[in-house]
């Protein structure tokens, strides 16, 4: 699911989606999303942490607590013909 999808539900979820839809500027990815906001051309953007941390531009300012955001998921899946299928087997998220 697309983070942009996910940014939504959590805005919903505070009750503010309203409030700010007409000002939302959708792009493709969270790094395009990043980029907008290293831009300055806005003043704020829903990212991962983590695509935060890789800009030296922006600054988290909130983080969602875990218990208030959706629920993201990922799914993956082991490769039959994977030329190291022991890997996958142990991979894990936390």
């Amino acid at each position: 699911m697309p983070a942009g999808v996910y940014a939504k539900e959590y805005l919903e979820k505070a009750g503010v989606w309203e409030a700010v839809k007409d000002r939302v500027v959708p792009t493709e990815n969270v790094r395009a999303a990043l980029a907008v906001v290293e831009s300055g051309d806005v003043d704020a953007g829903i990212v991962y942490k983590t695509d935060a941390a890789i800009s030296s531009s922006v600054r988290i300012d909130y983080e969602v607590p875990a218990k208030d955001g959706p629920n993201i998921s990922y799914p993956c899946a082991v490769v039959k013909a994977s030329a190291i299928p022991p890997l996958p087997k142990n991979f894990s998220i936390i």
